[in-house]
């Protein structure tokens, strides 16, 4: 903001009819620009006296601190409100970050039991390999298994096993 659009502003500061961001730039031009904020010091001093005449109140002995006051509780609500939106922003972004890291550890636990599941069905073919590798994958041994089995359906199935194991 430029010294006249800061001075044209003055009165509409002082009257409270300024927009929020107007507000906002001009008191911060205030802060750092000396002429501007004399100007408003002169006309706040003028304008609030009459209004306190006006209304038979006492005067403010220091219009310059109630001024300084006034300018700095308005600075420092628009920081809290700063501050209270980037907390807001960063809090629901780490909640969506963690909604996400929930999610993408149940889909790797998903996954990871969809590959025990499918390890344990290819293991079922092979869990007895070392032990009937010869009757199991030969198709003419498979059927000396089964003339077995015909013969003697007692035998429990270690007894079972020992017979193949003696067969060899």
């Amino acid at each position: 903001m430029t010294c006249l659009e800061a001075q044209s502003n003055i009165i509409a500061y002082i009257d409270g009819n300024l927009e929020k961001d107007k507000k906002i730039e001009f008191l911060r031009h205030i802060q750092y620009c000396e002429e501007c904020k004399e100007e408003l010091d002169i006309y706040y001093t003028m304008i609030e006296g009459m209004r306190q005449l006006d209304q038979n109140e006492t005067l403010t002995k220091d219009f310059s601190k109630a001024l300084d006051k006034k300018i700095e509780t308005e600075l420092k609500q628009n920081r809290n409100k700063k501050g209270i939106m980037r907390s807001s922003f960063l809090v629901i972004l780490l909640v969506a970050f963690s909604f996400a890291l929930i999610v993408y550890n149940n889909f790797l636990d998903l996954l990871y039991q969809e590959e025990q599941e499918k390890l344990k069905q290819a293991q079922g073919d092979y869990y007895y390999y070392e032990t009937f590798s010869d009757y199991m994958f030969q198709p003419e041994k498979r059927e000396l298994i089964l003339n077995v089995e015909e013969e003697q359906p007692e035998m429990t199935f270690y007894e079972k096993v020992r017979y193949y194991q003696f067969m060899e």
